[in-house]
């Protein structure tokens, strides 16, 4: 049922949930907002066809720069004569790109 406060020209609906597991199942997928103990949920209707392929590009681009990276590491000559702080930017690099992989391939699970 929408909420008094919307107005004719918007779209909007507001839940209360009286359930743990409903809300839940209504958050899985959304991004939530927590302020003091109030829960807030965005409901988005995606296109999951075009989002898995976005997903699909973004995961290969960020594979390939996991293998740039690590040539760049396992590379005895790059090592050698790069200063410290290179060689730690790039294992930062590589780490970060890890953890972007890990949350986009969580992405694409959720997405089914």
């Amino acid at each position: 049922m929408p909420h008094p406060s919307c107005r004719p020209w918007r779209n909007c609906e507001v839940r209360v949930f009286e359930d743990e597991a409903a809300w839940a199942a209504a958050a899985q997928a959304a991004p939530v907002a927590v302020v003091g103990e109030v829960r807030i949920c965005l409901f988005m209707e995606i296109d999951v066809a075009a989002e898995k392929l976005r997903l699909g590009k973004e995961l290969a681009r960020l594979e390939g720069e996991i293998v740039k990276a690590n040539g760049k590491l396992s590379n005895e000559s790059f090592v050698a004569r790069a200063p410290a702080a290179v060689i730690e930017q790039e294992r930062k690099r590589l780490a970060d790109f890890a953890a972007t992989v890990d949350k986009v391939k969580d992405q694409l699970k959720r997405l089914g």
